[in-house]
């Protein structure tokens, strides 16, 4: 197997793995992407959106047009973002991996599909939500991935016959300050950061930790022009080649 990244490069973040105690794990879009999904930020996709909908995905994934065009954003949702067909990968395999060697301290969710059924991680974080619960925003009754999908048109609470508020934190809305914090002493306490890609949203979860504590921090991203001051390196190659190379 050919990677991109020189393989000196590769021999020490193995070894910095190996000897870690703590390891965080932030999905991005790169894990969506490599289990099936696509990134609805990119300039074809953006394109192909506005074509077909009339607005762009920042547009209709935002609170203000689930509140103005509540219809509009059902069809769009239901499409896609429900309408992925997401699957596991190695990359999902390598951290249930580290899980087992009691080195992955925690895996923080930036997408909206969560984590493969299949795959069983202990301490995740869904930064964003999941689509996985939904609830009403009368009476707080929560609904399934299921009942969404399957609703005609909107779906409304059986109870309140009101539109259910999807799982997801649209675009306008703040992060959860409880999960924000979780997610921040999380990457604060970790000896290696795996960062898989970028969060949709650009919100920027600061991966700052004290002086005097060493951590590595690894990026993924298949963008040639990213470039990031914050991380000790960018690793261009698909994150299910690469990272059960590194796993010991």
């Amino acid at each position: 197997m050919k990677l991109k990244t020189d393989e000196r490069i590769v021999n020490f973040i193995k070894r910095k793995i190996k000897g870690c105690k703590s390891i965080v794990a932030v999905l991005g879009i790169e894990m969506l992407v490599e289990g099936g999904g696509y990134d609805l930020d990119t300039n074809e996709e953006n394109y192909r959106v506005e074509e077909e909908y009339g607005f762009s995905p920042e547009d209709m994934l935002s609170t203000s047009f689930f509140n103005a065009k509540v219809e509009k954003f059902y069809r769009f949702y239901k499409k896609e973002i429900l309408g992925m067909q997401v699957h596991s990968t190695p990359a999902y395999e390598g951290l249930e991996m580290l899980q087992k060697q009691g080195k992955l301290s925690a895996v923080i969710c930036q997408n909206f599909h969560g984590i493969p059924k299949n795959i069983h991680l202990k301490k995740v974080i869904d930064l964003n939500g999941n689509i996985y619960i939904n609830q009403c925003p009368h009476c707080d009754k929560e609904f399934d991935i299921e009942y969404i999908i399957n609703s005609k048109g909107i779906p409304q609470c059986d109870r309140c016959k009101m539109a259910i508020r999807p799982g997801i934190r649209l675009i306008g809305e703040r992060v959860d300050a409880e999960l924000m914090t979780q997610a921040a002493i999380a990457c604060d306490k970790a000896d290696v950061l795996l960062i898989m890609g970028k969060n949709m949203y650009h919100d920027k979860l600061e991966y700052s930790v004290a002086p005097e504590h060493e951590q590595l921090k690894v990026l993924f991203s298949k963008n040639e022009f990213e470039r990031n001051s914050k991380v000790d390196f960018i690793i261009r190659d698909d994150i299910s080649e690469f990272l059960p190379l590194i796993i010991n």
